[in-house]
């Protein structure tokens, strides 16, 4: 369910497109009001007018890209044990759901990959904490899915062990897209991070096969 309204044009669609741009290349912490209505040649208070506050405006922003995200992730998932014929869905099926969903939603939005993946790390980078707690919620449910995917897939492994290994890879999933130039290439990102992720979690091997980290029981093994 759809928690803030984006506008599809006039002012208040400005000044988002504005601090979008701004975040994707700096960051969410670096971005003033000011920066964000000097973008577009606006009054200083427009931020508080038409978003409340900056909290408001980052919010919106950060709803924009997370909630298509999120929706698109669970489709894949649910596509992926679909199509598994009336068997779970494999390891690689599940890790390839949660990467190859990122083209997906900058297809569905209309927005160039390249600059879709940017803005979407500097999201996908922040701590529950960073966010409303609608799409805190959001997240957390994506994260449950997938994790309940892969404990179906790995039966033998532990769920705290699952649980930390999933940090490590969605982190450095979500750290990739921040550092992506316009020169690179999609596809091998994700092929890239979908065979990382199925070696990661124990694929091709049992998972009590699995080399773990002694101090923190990680399934990667680096």
């Amino acid at each position: 369910m759809r928690v803030l309204k984006v506008p599809e044009d006039g002012p208040k669609r400005k000044l988002l497109d504005a601090a979008e741009l701004l975040v994707s290349e700096n960051g969410f912490d670096t971005v003033s009001v000011r920066d964000v209505t000097g973008a577009v040649k606006a009054n200083v208070a427009a931020v508080n007018y038409h978003f409340g506050s900056r909290e408001g405006l980052m919010d919106l922003l950060m709803m924009r890209l997370l909630e298509p995200l999120c929706e698109e992730r669970l489709k894949a998932l649910e596509q992926a044990e679909h199509q598994s014929a009336g068997k779970m869905a494999t390891l690689e099926e599940v890790v390839a759901a949660y990467a190859k969903a990122l083209p997906a939603t900058a297809s569905r939005l209309k927005m160039e990959e390249a600059y879709f993946l940017k803005i979407a790390g500097r999201i996908l980078v922040l701590t529950d904490e960073g966010l409303a707690p609608p799409l805190a919620a959001m997240r957390e449910n994506v994260r449950e899915s997938f994790l309940a995917a892969l404990a179906r897939a790995l039966p033998e492994t532990q769920p705290a062990e699952l649980a930390a290994s999933w940090r490590i890879f969605d982190s450095g999933l979500s750290q990739s897209l921040v550092t992506l130039t316009p020169a690179d290439e999609l596809a091998p990102l994700i092929s890239h991070w979908t065979t990382f992720g199925t070696k990661g979690f124990g694929g091709g091997k049992p998972a009590k096969e699995a080399k773990k980290d002694n101090s923190q029981g990680m399934l990667f093994d680096f």
